[in-house]
């Protein structure tokens, strides 16, 4: 299991760099309405240092637009490339329309959780083992189905032996990721979003790469202890091949 060396950053120079390195690297962040159990994706558009301000894309799913324009609160999580920053107390100050579509105009936030990740361990998943997987949005009602290829603490990836209609999203958020392996003791469910797509249209299926969010300390212990379900199964079945 990954650790974390965690710290919160005050210093308002410090708050623009991690703010800055999230809008280079075009990394996605989940948006929660206070008190709402509804997640958003977005991402930084642009940092400006002098007026301390940021501005976010347009929410996904668009209902946030509204939560938005009434000025409710939220806070802004982001996972990139080792880097998870989380600030609370956010509203938007106004909302700007361009040729792309919406954007939100936010202050700096007066403090930042910073968590410098090291890269957590992925338990690759045989093909002759059960492990499926079933995604499921609110938005699109039908669940859709996949199969695990590897897991890390963090999130999974998966494939798709169908393709999925309407086809999937990159930063695409999903209420239910449910994990229901063989032999495992239960099923583990944990909202998930997409941060990576390959689509083979000819084999007609998708393999995704999938980020685990807002997850609690008890489901959390549940999927430590299927990583290492994994990795023993899976050196049980090599060995059993020699």
């Amino acid at each position: 299991m990954a650790k974390d060396a965690s710290h919160l950053v005050t210093d308002p120079s410090e708050i623009a760099s991690l703010l800055s390195s999230l809008h280079r690297q075009h990394a996605s962040v989940t948006i929660n309405f206070h008190g709402r159990s509804q997640h958003y994706a977005s991402m930084l558009v642009e940092v400006d240092r002098d007026q301390k301000v940021f501005y976010l894309d347009e929410f996904n799913p668009p209902s946030g637009h509204k939560l938005a324009l009434a000025g409710e609160s939220f806070g802004v999580r982001a996972n990139t490339q080792g880097l998870s920053i989380f600030f609370s107390q956010c509203q938007a100050i106004s909302v700007l329309e361009d040729e792309k579509g919406l954007v939100y105009k936010v202050a700096f936030p007066t403090a930042v959780q910073h968590n410098q990740k090291r890269e957590a361990y992925r338990a690759r998943v045989l093909a002759s083992m059960q492990a499926p997987i079933t995604l499921l949005a609110y938005e699109r009602g039908k669940p859709i189905q996949g199969r695990l290829v590897d897991l890390s603490n963090g999130g999974c990836n998966l494939i798709c032996e169908e393709l999925p209609d309407p086809p999937l999203r990159n930063m695409e958020i999903f209420e239910e990721l449910t994990l229901d392996v063989k032999d495992f003791e239960r099923s583990i469910t944990v909202p998930a979003e997409i941060r990576r797509i390959s689509a083979d249209e000819k084999k007609e299926t998708v393999h995704c790469g999938i980020r685990f969010i807002n997850v609690d300390g008890a489901t959390q212990a549940e999927i430590d202890r299927l990583v290492m379900f994994l990795q023993r199964e899976a050196l049980r079945l090599d060995s059993g091949r020699d």
